[in-house]
């Protein structure tokens, strides 16, 4: 499917903070029961058009405003439903990332920003040295029964490799960003692998302390 993706928007998108990062690709499912974002919803289904969301940095997803991360992915609704709870379920697949320039709040408390897409560096294949970080999605997919379909698979992509193992691993928010925000896939792959380096540590640290 084909979604629209101007190289810049001269209006304000919707956007929508969540404690989690979505990345280029990426799916993730949503329920929606805010009046606020299900005025967003409906009016990206009428219009056929996309909403970011970004990361929070500190607060809560409901309620106020939360403080967020200045960056974000752009979510186009791939499928929705009424779930047996009566509320409305969503499937958004991600586009590509943005930096948020200047945001607001509209009357109904949805918070809107005006973005500029962030310029991403020309794809690679995996390097040698990080070809264990292919092994270790490859590895997750297995064991994982709600793993997308080998059809979708780009294994040899780095920053695609990247993406859905940070989506899969426990790592700090910030860190999630940070390989989001990252210029090209042999960096990103370079952070996960430095990120993976500190959870080892972090649970020798444990185990020596029990």
């Amino acid at each position: 499917m084909n979604y629209p993706f101007p190289p810049e928007l001269d209006q304000p998108i919707p956007l929508f903070p969540l404690s989690t990062v979505l990345y280029p690709d990426g799916l993730l499912p949503l329920r929606i029961f805010e009046p606020r974002y299900l005025d967003m919803v409906s009016e990206a289904l009428r219009n056929n058009s996309f909403f970011g969301i970004v990361p929070i940095r500190s607060g809560r997803e409901t309620g106020e405003t939360p403080d967020f991360f200045d960056v974000g992915t752009i979510a186009n609704i791939a499928s929705w439903d009424q779930g047996s709870d009566g509320l409305l379920q969503i499937q958004v697949l991600g586009g590509k990332s943005f930096r948020i320039t200047s945001n607001g709040v509209r009357d109904n408390q949805l918070l809107v920003g005006n973005i500029v897409f962030i310029d991403e560096a020309s794809d690679s294949a995996i390097p040698s040295q990080y070809a264990y970080l292919r092994e270790l999605l490859e590895n997750a997919f297995q064991n994982n029964v709600g793993r997308p379909p080998a059809e979708s698979h780009r294994m040899d992509s780095a920053s695609w490799v990247a993406h859905r193992l940070a989506e899969k691993l426990p790592l700090p928010l910030a860190h999630k960003v940070d390989v989001l925000i990252s210029s090209g896939g042999h960096h990103k792959l370079s952070l996960l692998d430095k990120f993976l380096l500190e959870l080892k540590r972090n649970e020798k640290k444990i185990s020596e302390k029990k």
